[in-house]
Protein backbone atom coordinates (compact mmCIF):
# COMPACT_ATOMS: atom_id res chain seq x y z
CA UNK A 1 0.00 0.00 0.00
CA UNK A 2 0.97 3.20 -1.16
CA UNK A 3 2.23 6.10 1.38
CA UNK A 4 -0.56 8.85 -0.36
CA UNK A 5 -3.41 5.98 0.33
CA UNK A 6 -2.80 5.58 4.26
CA UNK A 7 -4.41 7.63 6.69
CA UNK A 8 -3.45 8.50 10.32
CA UNK A 9 -6.14 5.43 11.82
CA UNK A 10 -4.79 2.84 9.54
CA UNK A 11 -8.42 3.33 7.10
CA UNK A 12 -8.47 3.78 3.41
CA UNK A 13 -9.49 7.45 2.15
CA UNK A 14 -11.39 5.89 -0.87
CA UNK A 15 -14.21 3.49 -1.44
CA UNK A 16 -12.56 1.47 -3.95
CA UNK A 17 -11.41 -1.67 -1.43
CA UNK A 18 -7.63 -1.90 -3.16
CA UNK A 19 -6.62 -0.68 0.70
CA UNK A 20 -8.02 -2.38 3.58
CA UNK A 21 -8.67 -1.07 7.02
CA UNK A 22 -6.34 -3.22 9.88
CA UNK A 23 -8.98 -5.39 10.66
CA UNK A 24 -9.80 -6.41 7.45
CA UNK A 25 -6.32 -7.43 7.03
CA UNK A 26 -6.63 -9.55 10.37
CA UNK A 27 -9.43 -11.34 8.65
CA UNK A 28 -12.26 -9.23 9.79
CA UNK A 29 -14.91 -7.61 7.77
CA UNK A 30 -16.40 -3.97 9.75
CA UNK A 31 -19.33 -2.89 10.39
CA UNK A 32 -20.71 0.11 12.47
CA UNK A 33 -23.45 0.11 14.48
CA UNK A 34 -25.16 2.28 16.90
CA UNK A 35 -22.30 4.77 16.43
CA UNK A 36 -19.58 1.67 16.97
CA UNK A 37 -17.34 -0.49 14.94
CA UNK A 38 -17.84 -3.98 14.28
CA UNK A 39 -15.71 -6.50 13.59
CA UNK A 40 -17.41 -9.40 11.49
CA UNK A 41 -15.98 -12.57 11.07
CA UNK A 42 -16.60 -14.99 8.19
CA UNK A 43 -16.08 -18.62 10.16
CA UNK A 44 -18.15 -20.21 12.22
CA UNK A 45 -16.47 -18.21 15.43
CA UNK A 46 -15.09 -14.81 15.77
CA UNK A 47 -11.91 -13.87 18.40
CA UNK A 48 -13.04 -10.62 20.69
CA UNK A 49 -9.97 -8.44 22.57
CA UNK A 50 -10.46 -8.77 26.55
CA UNK A 51 -12.58 -6.17 27.90
CA UNK A 52 -9.31 -4.93 29.58
CA UNK A 53 -7.76 -3.61 26.37
CA UNK A 54 -10.56 -1.59 25.18
CA UNK A 55 -8.68 1.32 25.53
CA UNK A 56 -5.61 -0.18 23.73
CA UNK A 57 -3.62 1.97 21.15
CA UNK A 58 -5.11 0.26 17.62
CA UNK A 59 -1.29 1.59 16.20
CA UNK A 60 0.48 -0.61 19.15
CA UNK A 61 2.58 -3.50 18.26
CA UNK A 62 1.74 -6.38 19.09
CA UNK A 63 -1.85 -8.36 19.03
CA UNK A 64 -3.92 -8.26 22.09
CA UNK A 65 -5.10 -11.54 24.24
CA UNK A 66 -8.17 -12.94 22.97
CA UNK A 67 -10.63 -15.68 22.66
CA UNK A 68 -12.84 -17.85 20.43
CA UNK A 69 -16.81 -17.86 21.04
CA UNK A 70 -19.70 -19.32 19.10
CA UNK A 71 -20.71 -17.91 15.65
CA UNK A 72 -24.67 -16.81 18.08
CA UNK A 73 -22.72 -13.44 18.65
CA UNK A 74 -21.52 -12.77 15.27
CA UNK A 75 -20.97 -9.06 15.90
CA UNK A 76 -19.37 -7.59 18.96
CA UNK A 77 -18.04 -3.62 19.37
CA UNK A 78 -14.54 -3.05 19.14
CA UNK A 79 -14.41 0.28 21.40
CA UNK A 80 -10.29 0.56 20.31
CA UNK A 81 -11.25 0.82 16.34
CA UNK A 82 -11.12 4.74 16.04
CA UNK A 83 -13.97 6.78 13.78
CA UNK A 84 -12.76 7.46 10.74
CA UNK A 85 -12.84 8.94 7.08
CA UNK A 86 -12.94 5.93 5.42
CA UNK A 87 -16.67 4.86 7.30
CA UNK A 88 -18.12 8.05 7.02
CA UNK A 89 -17.50 7.91 3.03
CA UNK A 90 -18.81 4.76 3.00
CA UNK A 91 -21.90 5.74 4.69
CA UNK A 92 -22.07 9.11 2.78
CA UNK A 93 -21.82 7.26 -0.82
CA UNK A 94 -24.31 4.63 0.08
CA UNK A 95 -26.89 6.97 1.53
CA UNK A 96 -25.99 9.69 -1.43
CA UNK A 97 -26.51 6.83 -4.39
CA UNK A 98 -29.63 6.04 -3.16
CA UNK A 99 -31.10 9.29 -1.20
CA UNK A 100 -29.37 11.95 -3.24
CA UNK A 101 -28.57 14.86 -0.94
CA UNK A 102 -28.27 12.57 2.20
CA UNK A 103 -26.53 15.01 5.40
CA UNK A 104 -23.04 13.55 5.83
CA UNK A 105 -23.62 12.91 9.46
CA UNK A 106 -26.33 10.12 8.54
CA UNK A 107 -24.68 7.52 10.87
CA UNK A 108 -24.26 9.52 13.81
CA UNK A 109 -27.98 9.13 15.28
CA UNK A 110 -28.31 8.90 18.69
CA UNK A 111 -28.46 5.32 19.99
CA UNK A 112 -32.50 4.69 20.64
CA UNK A 113 -32.84 2.78 23.69
CA UNK A 114 -34.75 -0.39 24.16
CA UNK A 115 -37.20 1.06 26.81
CA UNK A 116 -37.28 4.38 24.13
CA UNK A 117 -38.09 2.22 21.07
CA UNK A 118 -41.05 0.30 23.41
CA UNK A 119 -42.33 3.72 24.21
CA UNK A 120 -42.86 5.09 21.02
CA UNK A 121 -43.90 1.66 19.57
CA UNK A 122 -46.60 1.11 21.59
CA UNK A 123 -49.09 3.90 21.32
CA UNK A 124 -49.46 4.00 17.50
CA UNK A 125 -49.57 0.17 17.87
CA UNK A 126 -52.73 0.15 20.24
CA UNK A 127 -54.34 3.02 18.03
CA UNK A 128 -53.46 0.88 14.92
CA UNK A 129 -55.41 -2.12 16.84
CA UNK A 130 -58.48 0.40 17.66
CA UNK A 131 -58.36 1.02 13.77
CA UNK A 132 -57.81 -2.60 13.32
CA UNK A 133 -61.04 -3.46 15.53
CA UNK A 134 -63.39 -0.66 14.13
CA UNK A 135 -62.66 -1.92 10.76
CA UNK A 136 -63.30 -5.74 11.32
CA UNK A 137 -66.53 -4.38 13.01
CA UNK A 138 -67.41 -2.66 9.32
CA UNK A 139 -66.66 -5.73 7.64
CA UNK A 140 -68.80 -7.77 9.54
CA UNK A 141 -71.82 -5.73 9.80
CA UNK A 142 -71.14 -4.63 5.67
CA UNK A 143 -70.92 -8.23 4.67
CA UNK A 144 -74.80 -8.34 4.55
CA UNK A 145 -75.35 -5.26 3.31
CA UNK A 146 -76.44 -5.32 -0.78
CA UNK A 147 -73.04 -4.58 -2.46
CA UNK A 148 -70.90 -7.14 -0.44
CA UNK A 149 -73.54 -9.53 -0.70
CA UNK A 150 -74.67 -9.51 -3.60
CA UNK A 151 -71.80 -9.03 -5.57
CA UNK A 152 -69.05 -11.89 -4.16
CA UNK A 153 -66.33 -10.67 -6.08
CA UNK A 154 -65.96 -6.89 -3.25
CA UNK A 155 -65.05 -9.81 -0.59
CA UNK A 156 -61.86 -11.16 -2.80
CA UNK A 157 -60.87 -7.43 -3.35
CA UNK A 158 -61.56 -6.16 0.16
CA UNK A 159 -57.91 -7.98 1.36
CA UNK A 160 -56.33 -6.85 -1.90
CA UNK A 161 -57.74 -3.20 -0.99
CA UNK A 162 -56.28 -3.13 2.44
CA UNK A 163 -53.18 -4.96 1.72
CA UNK A 164 -52.66 -1.41 -0.13
CA UNK A 165 -51.81 0.24 3.11
CA UNK A 166 -49.10 -2.69 3.14
CA UNK A 167 -47.89 -2.30 -0.84
CA UNK A 168 -48.29 1.63 -0.65
CA UNK A 169 -49.02 3.21 2.42
CA UNK A 170 -46.69 1.58 4.55
CA UNK A 171 -44.12 1.25 2.24
CA UNK A 172 -44.28 5.33 1.58
CA UNK A 173 -43.99 5.63 5.60
CA UNK A 174 -40.66 3.01 5.56
CA UNK A 175 -39.53 5.30 2.61
CA UNK A 176 -40.46 8.50 4.17
CA UNK A 177 -38.67 7.28 7.49
CA UNK A 178 -35.44 6.61 6.16
CA UNK A 179 -35.62 9.82 4.33
CA UNK A 180 -36.27 11.69 7.68
CA UNK A 181 -33.09 9.72 9.04
CA UNK A 182 -31.02 10.63 6.23
CA UNK A 183 -32.14 14.31 7.10
CA UNK A 184 -33.82 15.15 3.74
CA UNK A 185 -36.97 16.44 5.25
CA UNK A 186 -35.70 19.24 7.18
CA UNK A 187 -35.98 22.01 5.33
CA UNK A 188 -39.45 23.23 4.09
CA UNK A 189 -38.59 23.26 0.54
CA UNK A 190 -37.46 19.58 0.94
CA UNK A 191 -40.77 18.72 2.88
CA UNK A 192 -42.59 20.48 -0.34
CA UNK A 193 -41.21 18.44 -2.67
CA UNK A 194 -41.17 15.02 -1.03
CA UNK A 195 -45.09 15.76 -0.48
CA UNK A 196 -45.68 16.48 -4.21
CA UNK A 197 -43.51 13.50 -5.42
CA UNK A 198 -44.85 10.99 -2.94
CA UNK A 199 -48.92 11.31 -3.26
CA UNK A 200 -48.32 11.50 -6.83
CA UNK A 201 -46.10 8.02 -7.01
CA UNK A 202 -49.12 7.15 -4.27
CA UNK A 203 -51.89 8.16 -6.49
CA UNK A 204 -50.42 6.18 -9.64
CA UNK A 205 -49.51 3.34 -8.05
CA UNK A 206 -52.90 2.62 -6.66
CA UNK A 207 -55.22 3.51 -9.26
CA UNK A 208 -52.98 0.68 -11.32
CA UNK A 209 -52.99 -2.05 -8.37
CA UNK A 210 -56.39 -1.80 -7.95
CA UNK A 211 -57.47 -2.02 -11.25
CA UNK A 212 -55.39 -5.19 -11.94
CA UNK A 213 -56.95 -6.44 -8.29
CA UNK A 214 -60.84 -5.58 -9.62
CA UNK A 215 -59.77 -7.49 -13.05
CA UNK A 216 -58.53 -10.69 -10.72
CA UNK A 217 -61.75 -10.70 -8.40
CA UNK A 218 -63.69 -10.34 -12.21
CA UNK A 219 -61.99 -13.27 -13.74
CA UNK A 220 -62.54 -15.32 -10.48
CA UNK A 221 -66.02 -14.64 -10.29
CA UNK A 222 -69.46 -15.17 -11.27
CA UNK A 223 -70.53 -11.80 -12.55
CA UNK A 224 -69.83 -11.11 -16.09
CA UNK A 225 -72.20 -8.49 -16.39
CA UNK A 226 -70.48 -5.48 -17.61
CA UNK A 227 -72.18 -2.65 -15.86
CA UNK A 228 -71.69 -5.00 -12.28
CA UNK A 229 -68.05 -5.18 -14.02
CA UNK A 230 -67.59 -1.67 -14.46
CA UNK A 231 -69.07 -0.48 -11.13
CA UNK A 232 -66.70 -3.13 -9.15
CA UNK A 233 -63.55 -1.57 -11.24
CA UNK A 234 -64.77 1.97 -10.95
CA UNK A 235 -65.39 1.89 -6.96
CA UNK A 236 -61.64 0.20 -6.24
CA UNK A 237 -59.67 2.27 -8.33
CA UNK A 238 -61.91 5.58 -6.91
CA UNK A 239 -61.46 3.81 -3.31
CA UNK A 240 -57.17 3.64 -3.89
CA UNK A 241 -57.36 7.19 -5.18
CA UNK A 242 -59.11 8.82 -2.67
CA UNK A 243 -57.92 7.21 0.26
CA UNK A 244 -53.98 6.71 -0.86
CA UNK A 245 -54.11 10.26 -1.06
CA UNK A 246 -55.60 10.98 2.21
CA UNK A 247 -53.18 8.51 3.78
CA UNK A 248 -50.27 9.71 1.73
CA UNK A 249 -50.48 13.26 3.18
CA UNK A 250 -51.01 12.19 6.20
CA UNK A 251 -47.98 10.02 6.00
CA UNK A 252 -45.65 13.18 5.13
CA UNK A 253 -46.96 14.88 7.93
CA UNK A 254 -46.12 12.58 10.41
CA UNK A 255 -42.42 11.70 9.38
CA UNK A 256 -42.01 15.51 9.34
CA UNK A 257 -43.42 16.30 13.16
CA UNK A 258 -41.85 13.27 14.17
CA UNK A 259 -38.09 14.26 13.19
CA UNK A 260 -39.30 17.54 14.93
CA UNK A 261 -40.02 15.97 17.91
CA UNK A 262 -36.68 13.81 18.01
CA UNK A 263 -38.90 11.07 17.79
CA UNK A 264 -37.82 7.98 15.60
CA UNK A 265 -40.25 8.10 12.68
CA UNK A 266 -39.61 4.62 12.30
CA UNK A 267 -41.31 3.49 15.27
CA UNK A 268 -44.60 5.46 14.69
CA UNK A 269 -45.12 6.14 10.82
CA UNK A 270 -46.16 2.50 9.68
CA UNK A 271 -48.42 1.83 13.07
CA UNK A 272 -50.12 5.00 12.45
CA UNK A 273 -50.67 3.95 8.42
CA UNK A 274 -52.48 0.61 9.79
CA UNK A 275 -54.33 2.82 12.26
CA UNK A 276 -56.13 4.50 9.43
CA UNK A 277 -55.31 2.86 6.29
CA UNK A 278 -58.13 -0.10 7.14
CA UNK A 279 -60.80 1.66 8.54
CA UNK A 280 -60.53 4.39 5.55
CA UNK A 281 -60.18 2.40 2.88
CA UNK A 282 -63.08 -0.31 3.46
CA UNK A 283 -65.07 2.60 4.70
CA UNK A 284 -64.56 4.32 1.21
CA UNK A 285 -65.16 0.64 -0.51
CA UNK A 286 -68.56 0.41 0.98
CA UNK A 287 -69.69 3.78 0.54
CA UNK A 288 -68.52 3.91 -2.88
CA UNK A 289 -69.45 1.04 -3.88
CA UNK A 290 -72.86 0.73 -2.26
CA UNK A 291 -73.81 4.10 -4.70
CA UNK A 292 -72.34 2.58 -8.22
CA UNK A 293 -73.91 -0.71 -7.31
CA UNK A 294 -77.70 1.12 -6.96
CA UNK A 295 -76.92 2.89 -10.09
CA UNK A 296 -75.03 0.92 -11.86
CA UNK A 297 -77.75 0.60 -15.01
CA UNK A 298 -78.57 4.51 -15.17
CA UNK A 299 -75.62 5.34 -14.81
CA UNK A 300 -73.53 3.83 -17.39
CA UNK A 301 -71.90 6.51 -19.17
CA UNK A 302 -70.79 8.74 -16.63
CA UNK A 303 -69.34 5.74 -14.84
CA UNK A 304 -67.22 5.16 -17.90
CA UNK A 305 -66.09 8.08 -18.19
CA UNK A 306 -64.99 8.38 -14.78
CA UNK A 307 -63.05 5.24 -14.82
CA UNK A 308 -61.49 6.43 -17.66
CA UNK A 309 -60.80 10.10 -16.30
CA UNK A 310 -58.88 8.02 -13.12
CA UNK A 311 -56.68 5.82 -15.91
CA UNK A 312 -55.85 8.74 -17.74
CA UNK A 313 -55.04 10.66 -14.97
CA UNK A 314 -52.19 8.02 -13.79
CA UNK A 315 -50.14 9.51 -16.36
CA UNK A 316 -50.14 13.00 -14.88
CA UNK A 317 -49.18 11.48 -11.40
CA UNK A 318 -46.43 9.44 -13.17
CA UNK A 319 -44.85 12.59 -14.75
CA UNK A 320 -45.13 14.44 -11.84
CA UNK A 321 -43.50 11.86 -9.62
CA UNK A 322 -40.62 11.20 -11.91
CA UNK A 323 -39.33 14.76 -11.52
CA UNK A 324 -37.50 13.84 -8.24
CA UNK A 325 -34.85 11.23 -8.26
CA UNK A 326 -36.61 8.99 -5.05
CA UNK A 327 -39.97 8.27 -6.70
CA UNK A 328 -38.33 7.84 -10.13
CA UNK A 329 -36.72 4.96 -8.98
CA UNK A 330 -40.04 3.54 -7.50
CA UNK A 331 -41.59 4.07 -10.62
CA UNK A 332 -38.93 2.27 -12.66
CA UNK A 333 -38.24 -0.59 -10.10
CA UNK A 334 -40.93 -0.49 -7.51
CA UNK A 335 -43.30 -2.40 -9.43
CA UNK A 336 -42.56 -6.55 -8.89
CA UNK A 337 -42.96 -6.51 -5.18
CA UNK A 338 -45.90 -4.00 -4.95
CA UNK A 339 -47.90 -6.79 -8.27
CA UNK A 340 -46.88 -9.69 -6.02
CA UNK A 341 -47.78 -8.72 -3.19
CA UNK A 342 -50.87 -7.90 -4.03
CA UNK A 343 -51.52 -11.62 -6.32
CA UNK A 344 -50.23 -13.08 -2.46
CA UNK A 345 -52.69 -10.83 -0.72
CA UNK A 346 -55.57 -11.82 -3.21
CA UNK A 347 -54.82 -15.33 -2.09
CA UNK A 348 -56.06 -14.39 0.85
CA UNK A 349 -59.06 -13.13 -0.47
CA UNK A 350 -60.00 -16.55 -2.00
CA UNK A 351 -59.27 -18.42 1.63
CA UNK A 352 -61.73 -15.16 3.13
CA UNK A 353 -64.20 -15.88 0.40
CA UNK A 354 -64.62 -19.64 1.63
CA UNK A 355 -64.19 -19.92 5.25
CA UNK A 356 -66.85 -16.73 5.59
CA UNK A 357 -69.43 -19.04 4.41
CA UNK A 358 -68.41 -21.71 6.82
CA UNK A 359 -67.84 -19.52 9.58
CA UNK A 360 -69.86 -16.61 9.56
CA UNK A 361 -67.41 -14.37 12.34
CA UNK A 362 -64.53 -14.79 10.99
CA UNK A 363 -64.85 -11.26 8.76
CA UNK A 364 -64.89 -9.55 12.79
CA UNK A 365 -60.76 -11.26 13.54
CA UNK A 366 -59.81 -10.85 10.38
CA UNK A 367 -58.36 -7.29 9.77
CA UNK A 368 -57.35 -7.57 13.37
CA UNK A 369 -55.00 -10.63 13.08
CA UNK A 370 -54.07 -9.29 9.41
CA UNK A 371 -53.32 -5.51 10.61
CA UNK A 372 -51.33 -6.28 13.73
CA UNK A 373 -49.12 -8.76 11.73
CA UNK A 374 -48.59 -6.53 9.35
CA UNK A 375 -47.89 -3.13 11.65
CA UNK A 376 -45.63 -4.95 13.82
CA UNK A 377 -43.36 -6.86 10.83
CA UNK A 378 -43.53 -3.26 9.39
CA UNK A 379 -41.50 -1.73 11.97
CA UNK A 380 -38.79 -4.29 12.02
CA UNK A 381 -38.53 -3.47 8.15
CA UNK A 382 -38.34 -0.22 8.35
CA UNK A 383 -35.51 0.05 11.08
CA UNK A 384 -33.43 -2.77 9.23
CA UNK A 385 -33.86 -0.79 6.18
CA UNK A 386 -33.15 2.06 7.62
CA UNK A 387 -29.78 0.54 9.13
CA UNK A 388 -28.68 -0.40 5.82
CA UNK A 389 -29.00 2.68 4.18
CA UNK A 390 -26.99 4.46 7.29
CA UNK A 391 -24.25 1.91 7.17
CA UNK A 392 -24.00 -0.61 4.32
CA UNK A 393 -23.40 -0.52 0.63
CA UNK A 394 -25.87 -1.56 -1.73
CA UNK A 395 -25.60 -5.26 -2.98
CA UNK A 396 -23.29 -5.71 -0.04
CA UNK A 397 -24.72 -7.02 3.69
CA UNK A 398 -23.17 -4.45 6.47
CA UNK A 399 -22.85 -7.83 9.03
CA UNK A 400 -22.41 -11.31 8.39
CA UNK A 401 -23.58 -13.37 5.26
CA UNK A 402 -26.77 -13.88 4.37
CA UNK A 403 -26.98 -17.68 5.50
CA UNK A 404 -26.78 -16.39 8.71
CA UNK A 405 -30.18 -14.61 8.92
CA UNK A 406 -31.80 -17.76 7.81
CA UNK A 407 -31.30 -19.20 11.44
CA UNK A 408 -35.03 -19.17 13.02
CA UNK A 409 -33.48 -19.31 16.34
CA UNK A 410 -31.49 -16.13 15.22
CA UNK A 411 -34.41 -14.00 15.26
CA UNK A 412 -35.26 -14.19 18.64
CA UNK A 413 -31.79 -15.62 20.32
CA UNK A 414 -29.16 -13.36 19.63
CA UNK A 415 -28.23 -10.26 21.85
CA UNK A 416 -27.92 -7.51 19.24
CA UNK A 417 -30.84 -5.03 19.07
CA UNK A 418 -32.25 -6.56 16.08
CA UNK A 419 -33.16 -9.63 18.23
CA UNK A 420 -34.27 -7.13 21.01
CA UNK A 421 -36.92 -5.55 19.01
CA UNK A 422 -37.66 -8.65 17.50
CA UNK A 423 -38.86 -10.45 21.15
CA UNK A 424 -40.36 -6.48 22.42
CA UNK A 425 -42.67 -7.19 18.83
CA UNK A 426 -43.73 -10.55 19.82
CA UNK A 427 -44.36 -9.36 23.53
CA UNK A 428 -46.78 -6.79 22.21
CA UNK A 429 -48.41 -8.79 20.13
CA UNK A 430 -49.92 -11.05 23.25
CA UNK A 431 -51.61 -7.89 25.30
CA UNK A 432 -52.91 -6.45 21.91
CA UNK A 433 -54.62 -9.43 20.73
CA UNK A 434 -55.85 -10.13 23.73
CA UNK A 435 -57.45 -6.41 24.09
CA UNK A 436 -58.45 -5.94 20.93
CA UNK A 437 -59.91 -9.60 20.65
CA UNK A 438 -61.87 -8.40 23.82
CA UNK A 439 -63.07 -5.39 22.42
CA UNK A 440 -64.64 -7.16 19.54
CA UNK A 441 -66.51 -9.64 21.96
CA UNK A 442 -67.27 -6.72 23.97
CA UNK A 443 -68.84 -4.60 20.91
CA UNK A 444 -70.43 -7.78 19.89
CA UNK A 445 -71.85 -9.30 22.89
CA UNK A 446 -75.54 -9.26 21.35
CA UNK A 447 -74.15 -11.47 17.89
CA UNK A 448 -71.22 -13.39 19.19
CA UNK A 449 -70.47 -15.05 22.64
CA UNK A 450 -66.84 -15.27 24.34
CA UNK A 451 -65.68 -18.65 24.67
CA UNK A 452 -61.90 -18.99 26.46
CA UNK A 453 -61.21 -22.06 23.81
CA UNK A 454 -61.18 -20.20 20.76
CA UNK A 455 -60.08 -17.34 22.42
CA UNK A 456 -56.90 -19.75 22.97
CA UNK A 457 -56.97 -21.11 19.50
CA UNK A 458 -56.99 -17.28 18.16
CA UNK A 459 -54.32 -15.84 20.30
CA UNK A 460 -51.85 -18.59 19.40
CA UNK A 461 -52.39 -18.61 15.68
CA UNK A 462 -51.50 -15.03 16.26
CA UNK A 463 -48.47 -15.16 17.83
CA UNK A 464 -47.29 -17.76 15.27
CA UNK A 465 -48.04 -15.64 12.48
CA UNK A 466 -45.84 -12.40 14.20
CA UNK A 467 -43.30 -14.79 14.66
CA UNK A 468 -42.99 -16.24 11.29
CA UNK A 469 -43.06 -12.82 9.84
CA UNK A 470 -40.64 -11.82 12.18
CA UNK A 471 -38.17 -14.56 10.88
CA UNK A 472 -39.15 -13.96 7.57
CA UNK A 473 -38.44 -10.37 7.32
CA UNK A 474 -34.84 -10.48 8.93
CA UNK A 475 -33.46 -12.65 6.00
CA UNK A 476 -35.70 -11.14 3.02
CA UNK A 477 -34.75 -7.91 3.72
CA UNK A 478 -31.03 -8.73 3.37
CA UNK A 479 -31.89 -10.48 0.39
CA UNK A 480 -33.65 -7.57 -1.25
CA UNK A 481 -30.05 -5.93 -0.09
CA UNK A 482 -28.42 -7.97 -1.52
CA UNK A 483 -30.01 -8.01 -5.31
CA UNK A 484 -29.09 -4.28 -5.28
CA UNK A 485 -33.14 -3.04 -4.50
CA UNK A 486 -34.28 -0.57 -2.03
CA UNK A 487 -35.72 -3.02 0.98
CA UNK A 488 -37.97 0.75 1.76
CA UNK A 489 -39.74 0.25 -1.72
CA UNK A 490 -40.31 -3.57 -1.42
CA UNK A 491 -39.79 -5.96 1.92
CA UNK A 492 -43.02 -4.38 3.21
CA UNK A 493 -45.29 -4.76 0.58
CA UNK A 494 -44.29 -8.50 0.05
CA UNK A 495 -43.95 -8.72 4.37
CA UNK A 496 -47.57 -7.47 4.96
CA UNK A 497 -49.28 -9.44 1.88
CA UNK A 498 -47.86 -12.26 3.31
CA UNK A 499 -49.09 -11.61 7.06
CA UNK A 500 -52.35 -11.07 5.45
CA UNK A 501 -52.25 -14.80 3.51
CA UNK A 502 -50.92 -16.32 6.80
CA UNK A 503 -53.12 -14.70 9.09
CA UNK A 504 -56.33 -15.47 7.35
CA UNK A 505 -54.79 -19.43 6.78
CA UNK A 506 -54.40 -19.29 10.71
CA UNK A 507 -57.35 -17.76 11.36
CA UNK A 508 -59.40 -20.15 9.68
CA UNK A 509 -57.35 -22.57 11.34
CA UNK A 510 -58.24 -21.75 14.69
CA UNK A 511 -62.09 -21.75 14.01
CA UNK A 512 -61.38 -25.45 12.13
CA UNK A 513 -59.38 -26.40 15.59
CA UNK A 514 -62.24 -25.00 17.11
CA UNK A 515 -65.08 -26.75 15.97
CA UNK A 516 -63.19 -30.35 15.41
CA UNK A 517 -62.42 -30.28 19.86
CA UNK A 518 -66.33 -29.71 19.80
CA UNK A 519 -66.76 -25.98 20.40
CA UNK A 520 -70.10 -24.14 20.68
CA UNK A 521 -71.04 -22.21 18.15
CA UNK A 522 -70.24 -18.62 18.73
CA UNK A 523 -73.15 -17.21 17.32
CA UNK A 524 -75.39 -15.58 19.84
CA UNK A 525 -79.60 -16.48 18.76
CA UNK A 526 -82.09 -13.85 18.41
CA UNK A 527 -84.59 -13.69 20.92
CA UNK A 528 -86.91 -14.99 18.64
CA UNK A 529 -85.11 -17.96 17.06
CA UNK A 530 -83.93 -18.88 21.46
CA UNK A 531 -88.22 -18.87 22.10
CA UNK A 532 -88.87 -20.78 18.84
CA UNK A 533 -85.36 -23.33 19.55
CA UNK A 534 -86.87 -23.82 23.50
CA UNK A 535 -90.56 -24.90 22.54
CA UNK A 536 -89.71 -26.79 19.51
CA UNK A 537 -87.24 -28.94 22.18
CA UNK A 538 -90.18 -28.47 25.15
CA UNK A 539 -92.76 -30.75 22.27
CA UNK A 540 -90.41 -32.58 21.52
CA UNK A 541 -90.15 -34.05 24.86
CA UNK A 542 -92.75 -37.48 24.50
CA UNK A 543 -94.03 -36.74 28.32
CA UNK A 544 -94.72 -33.46 27.97
CA UNK A 545 -96.41 -34.14 24.53
CA UNK A 546 -98.67 -36.40 25.81
CA UNK A 547 -100.03 -34.03 28.30
CA UNK A 548 -101.37 -32.17 25.22
CA UNK A 549 -103.16 -35.19 24.08
CA UNK A 550 -104.64 -37.01 27.39
CA UNK A 551 -104.09 -34.82 30.22
CA UNK A 552 -102.25 -36.84 32.37
CA UNK A 553 -97.72 -37.65 32.69
CA UNK A 554 -98.10 -41.28 30.93
CA UNK A 555 -98.98 -42.07 27.69
CA UNK A 556 -101.55 -44.39 26.45
CA UNK A 557 -99.79 -47.38 25.51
Amino acid sequence: MDNKDKHDGGWTNGLDGQSKPPSQQNGFNVTIINGKVHPIQPTTAIIIPDASINNVNPNAVGTPKSKVVPILMSTMPLNWFPESEYMEKVKKHTADCIYPGAKSNVGSNQHESNKGFLIQTIVPFMLAGCGMVAAGLLLDRASDWVFLSEVPEALILVPALLGLKGNLEMTLASRLSTMANLGLMDERKQQLAVLFSNVSLIQAQAIVVSLIAASIAIISGSHYDPPIMLCLMLSAALTASVASFVLASLMVFIAVMARKKGINPDNIATPVAGATGDVTTLTFLILFGTFFYKHKDSMVVFNAFLLGALVLSTLWWMWVASRQYVTLQVLKFGWFAVLLAMCISSGGGYVMKHSVDQFSNIALFQPVINGVGGNLVAVQASKISTYFHQFGKMGVLPANRLVTYLNPLRTFTCKEEESVHAWILLGMALPGHMLFGALIFLIQSHAIRFNFMFFSFYIIAALIQVAILLYICQWLSRLIWLFKCNPDNNSIPLLTSLGDLLGTLLLAAAFIFYHWFGGAPLDVEPASELLNTTISSTLSNKAVASLFVNGTGHSDQ
